[in-house]
C-alpha cells in the first residue's frame, strides 16, 4: 500500500528524537508511552498507556487500568489544530483497547494527513503537558509488487538514496503486526530491489506465527521520516537479541493488540 505514515512510540519523555540509546531511559517517572500515527488521507490516532506493559504486551488482557484514559490530545498541522476523543475499540480477537482520535461530532474541524507535511502532537495529563512533532514524507521508498517465493514473502520495491519504510502484515484476518526491522533505502541500495519480509510480531517481539503456503497474508507499506526509522531499526535490534527496548526488563512473549487497518492482498 503506497501510503506515507509516522510512527512516534515515545517512552517516559516525549520528543523526536530516537536514537538508540534513548529507546525508554529517563530519570522522570510516571511519565505514559504514546503510540501516535498519522497517514495520508487518514485521521490521527493515539494509545496512551501505563510505562509498564507496553512493550512487555500485557495490554492485550484488555485491563483498563494500563491505559490513560482522559487525556486532553491535539494534534496541529499549523494553521488548523483539531482535539482528538477518546474511544473503546477491540481487536480481532475481540480484547478491548483505548484510542484517541477524531471526534465525529465535530467533523467539520478535522482534519486528514497530507504527504510533506508537519504535525504536532501535544498531550495535558494528570498535570503534564508533553509534546511532539513529525512529517508525512514523500512515497521514496515505493511498493512496486509483492509475491509469494519458495522462501516466502517477497516484495519489489524502488527506492531514493534516502527512503525509510515500515511494513505490517496480516496473517488469515488477524491483527496488522509490523515487521521487526524497519526498511531503508540506505542499507538495502536504491533503485529497483527485492527484498524478503518476514512475519509481523507484537509489542513484546514475539511473531504471529510463521508465514507459510496456504495463509491469506495481506501487506501494509508505509513510508515514514528518518526518526521514526532509527527509532524502530534501535526496537527490533533489542527484539532480535530477546530484550525489551525500553532496557527495563526482558520481553514476555505475549500477544498484544494492534490496531486493524487496511492493506493489500497477496498470494
Amino acid at each position: 500500500m503506497r501510503k506515507a505514515s509516522f510512527t512516534l512510540v515515545l517512552l517516559y519523555l516525549m520528543g523526536s528524537a530516537c536514537e538508540k540509546e534513548q529507546t525508554g531511559q529517563s530519570t522522570e517517572e510516571n511519565l505514559p508511552v504514546v503510540e501516535g500515527i498519522i497517514e495520508e488521507n487518514g485521521y490521527p490516532m493515539v494509545m496512551l498507556s501505563a510505562d509498564p506493559a507496553y512493550f512487555a504486551g500485557t495490554l492485550a488482557a484488555g485491563n483498563a487500568g494500563e491505559w490513560v484514559h482522559g487525556a486532553v490530545i491535539s494534534v496541529s498541522n499549523g494553521p488548523q489544530s483539531q482535539i482528538l476523543r477518546e474511544y473503546r475499540l477491540t481487536d480481532a480477537a475481540g480484547r478491548p483497547f483505548w484510542v484517541y482520535t477524531v471526534d465525529t461530532a465535530q467533523l467539520q474541524h478535522a482534519f486528514r494527513g497530507e504527504n510533506g507535511k508537519s504535525y504536532t502532537l501535544t498531550i495535558r495529563s494528570e498535570g503534564k503537558t508533553l509534546s511532539a512533532m513529525t512529517t508525512i514524507p514523500a512515497n521514496r521508498l515505493r511498493l512496486d509488487s509483492a509475491w509469494w517465493g519458495p522462501a516466502g514473502l517477497k516484495v519489489r520495491l524502488t527506492g531514493s538514496a534516502t527512503g525509510y519504510a515500515r511494513y505490517f502484515t496480516a496473517r488469515n484476518g488477524g491483527d496488522y503486526l509490523p515487521g521487526m526491522h524497519p526498511l531503508s533505502s540506505e542499507t538495502l541500495g536504491k533503485g529497483t530491489i527485492e527484498v524478503q519480509l518476514g512475519e509481523g510480531m507484537n509489542r513484546s517481539g514475539a511473531p504471529q506465527g510463521a508465514l507459510a503456503k496456504g495463509d491469506t497474508v495481506w501487506l501494509k507499506f508505509c513510508n515514514v521520516d528518518h526518526n521514526t526509522y532509527d527509532f524502530w531499526r534501535s526496537a527490533g535490534t533489542a527484539w532480535a537479541k530477546g530484550a525489551d527496548p525500553s532496557g527495563r526488563r526482558p520481553a514476555q512473549r505475549v500477544t498484544s493488540p494492534t490496531p486493524k487497518g487496511t492493506g493489500v492482498a497477496t498470494a
